[in-house]
């Protein structure tokens, strides 16, 4: 690690650069750098002058025996980072076809039809990948997941069913969020510069992309849980235990969060024993939901199974949180 004390002038805090890293980069006096903030606590500093890549272009060939084979390549290549995406056809795109590839286009953040006639289409990545830090992406999905657990425990409260209902719409956000992140830790793993961009390590670009699969499953759980709850309110009885459920789960997102983020040791431990704490709670609220008269029949059985299961999941995250890698020898 290499300190820098910070100076102030004329309103302005400085910080040297270290002359090595200068002299390799080829940057001297007079120079311009690029400052960019990654995160609360981390800047990067890179040269300016250095010259940037050629955008990464991919064609995907239409028409195929199925359009899910296009659509499938498109999605691919997005995921995998290509800035350039041509969809060239030998003949001309139907009417049907060029709708589905849209709704697909519609479903991945930063993708945008720049080019299209009537053979083909070309779409870009307009968005700065410097902004789309695997932190950020993660920060929003807990975000929207708060909200849905949140919502979802309001609609059981006011015993609203066309309120429950919509809250698993906003899953489909979820999921956009999730090939995002997908797409900038893949981007991360095969730059190393990205890599360095972002700040992470190896290790902790493997833990956003099982991260990601983790908040993208809470997602689908809580949206299917909304559903079956619209369709079927619980009775005034199952439904105060079931809030009791809800309201564990949104201590439990807090905590997931606020220590996968805070990746200290001190920190993540006693989360992890609130988390487990909790989740014992909420297996045992659903039993006692289970074993209520009223709850037989219905979809009780399936409610309370989804609730375990965010539960479950959220105790698999704080598993990231704390990681004990044995020592390398």
């Amino acid at each position: 690690m290499n300190a820098r004390k910070v100076l102030e002038m004329g309103g302005s805090f400085l910080v040297s650069i270290p002359r090595d890293w200068a002299k390799r980069n080829g940057v001297s006096k007079g120079d311009t750098v690029v400052v960019e903030e990654l995160s609360e606590r981390r800047l990067v500093v890179r040269p300016i002058e250095k010259t940037e890549g050629a955008p990464k272009e991919v064609e995907v060939e239409y028409p195929r025996e199925d359009l899910t084979y296009v659509i499938n390549d498109v999605t691919g290549a997005y995921l995998f980072g290509y800035d350039i995406i041509r969809v060239q056809g030998r003949t001309v795109m139907t009417r049907e076809d060029r709708e589905r590839l849209k709704s697909t286009i519609g479903r991945l953040i930063g993708l945008e039809i720049i080019d299209e006639d009537s053979k083909k289409m070309t779409l870009q990545f307009l968005l700065e990948p410097a902004g789309l830090t695997p932190e950020r992406i993660a920060k929003r999905m807990m975000g929207i997941i708060e909200g849905m657990i949140k919502d979802t425990r309001e609609g059981v409260s006011t015993r609203d069913p066309k309120f429950l209902a919509l809250v698993a719409e906003r899953d489909d956000e979820l999921d956009r969020l999730y090939f995002l992140l997908v797409r900038a830790v893949r981007t991360a793993a095969m730059d190393q510069e990205v890599a360095q961009r972002y700040a992470l390590t190896p290790v902790e670009i493997l833990d956003y992309r099982v991260l990601g699969s983790f908040l993208e499953s809470v997602g689908d759980t809580i949206a299917e849980l909304s559903k079956k709850l619209a369709e079927e309110l619980p009775s005034k009885g199952v439904a105060g235990d079931l809030i009791g459920s809800l309201k564990k789960l949104e201590t439990m997102e807090t905590l997931t969060m606020q220590s996968f983020l805070a990746r200290k040791v001190s920190r993540t431990r006693g989360a992890y024993l609130q988390m487990a704490s909790l989740s014992n709670e909420v297996n045992e609220l659903s039993t006692r939901i289970a074993r209520k008269p009223e709850a037989k029949g219905g979809n009780t059985v399936e409610v309370v199974g989804l609730l375990e299961r965010a539960s479950s999941l959220f105790v698999d995250i704080s598993d990231l949180s704390a990681p004990n890698y044995p020592p390398v020898q």
